[in-house]
């Protein structure tokens, strides 16, 4: 008698948790999860005679269901109790959560190292100057700290490979120096203000230049509390860690035209009105873009082409200061573009790629690079 009287509660349970997942207000975009939600299939006698309604309904009912998150989190938190290491290619540690590094994610990283080496040896044959960052994340840099059973690989062998490459710049040795102070965010993937200063220094410094003191750029608070990417995507929703998001001071940069893909005009490298989104990182650009052209106050003839990831966005406040004009290139963006024609048409003097290496290991636009 008291199975039935639970089984019947909980079938009531459910079927009212169905009822408001139906009627309540839909969104189409998950900010927690930084994806869009599956929306309401088409129905039809076609849709349902070959099962596509109804998979499609149960992933709109999984996407939609009532208190969503705080289902994710108990799955979330039950997994840890058990002893996971993780969430979705997300470790938690005592000093916040940590990215993958799993040999699915350098598929491409020889293809792309010798698509790099060509790439400097073209630069040459125009009298191009060439660097190239590819970066350590918060995983390659705090090792020590993943939990007991994470099965990352070993980043010393990519990053000796990457030494082969003319004009590459390590930066793992700098970092170690600074591995103390908070160089990348606790619940994102991205580096800080500081870790992007350090690069910049070492970047610098290989072009036999004096970097300008991290003073010098008067850095500010932007954003207090960002929860990032490795938070959506871990599953904890619960404010364990968060972060703050500084800048170099819009002052420090002076007055600039940038222009973006689709031709539009602003005054700013920033994006404040991206701060009241969740994803807060997109201050910087505004986000991902194919390609931008900044020009500065500048008139030292020195013109920049940085070809990129995300890690680039913070750090391209720190170079505004050194060029002329600088030409952003997102090659996961790129069309038709071709990287040495813009280099020739635009009169490029520098060019610095710039990428952390999990993104880089994985990236497929690095061969455009030595398109002709």
């Amino acid at each position: 008698m008291k199975n039935k009287i639970f089984t019947g509660v909980f079938a009531l349970l459910l079927c009212a948790l169905t009822a408001l997942t139906l009627l309540l207000p839909k969104k189409t975009f998950s900010e927690t999860e930084k994806r869009d939600l599956a929306a309401f299939p088409s129905l039809s006698a076609d849709t349902v005679l070959d099962g596509s309604f109804q998979s499609g309904l149960s992933d709109y009912l999984g996407d939609h269901f009532v208190c969503r998150d705080l289902f994710i989190s108990a799955d979330s938190a039950f997994a840890l109790a058990l002893g996971k290491t993780g969430q979705n290619g997300v470790y938690l540690t005592k000093n916040g959560l940590m990215d993958s590094f799993y040999a699915s994610d350098a598929k491409r990283f020889d293809e792309n190292v010798e698509a790099l080496t060509a790439f400097s040896g073209l630069l040459s044959e125009r009298n191009v100057a060439f660097r190239a960052l590819i970066v350590p994340t918060a995983t390659q840099t705090y090792a020590d700290r993943l939990p007991l059973g994470a099965t990352d690989l070993d980043s010393a062998p990519f990053f000796d490979r990457l030494k082969t490459v003319p004009g590459y710049v390590d930066v793992r040795d700098v970092f170690s120096a600074h591995r103390d102070q908070k160089l990348f965010y606790q619940t994102d993937h991205h580096w800080t203000a500081l870790g992007a200063y350090l690069a910049y220094c070492a970047y610098k410094e290989s072009l036999g230049q004096s970097p300008a003191e991290i003073d010098a750029f008067r850095l500010q608070t932007v954003a207090d509390e960002f929860y990032g990417t490795l938070y959506s995507r871990f599953g904890l929703f619960l404010p364990v860690f968060s972060d703050t998001v500084e800048a170099p001071s819009p002052d420090v940069l002076g007055a600039l035209t940038v222009v973006n893909s689709k031709n539009e005009t602003t005054r700013s490298i920033y994006a404040p009105e991206r701060l009241s989104e969740k994803d807060k990182y997109l201050y910087f650009l505004g986000g991902n873009d194919s390609v931008i052209h900044i020009t500065t106050e500048n008139k030292n003839g020195r013109r920049l082409m940085l070809v990129k990831d995300s890690y680039a966005n913070s750090f391209l406040p720190y170079l505004i200061g050194d060029y002329e004009a600088i030409t952003v290139v997102d090659l996961r963006y790129l069309n038709n573009d071709l990287v040495l024609n813009m280099i020739e048409k635009e009169g490029i003097t520098d060019v610095l790629v710039l990428y952390n290496l999990k993104s880089f290991a994985s990236d497929s636009g690095v061969p455009l690079l030595t398109l002709e």
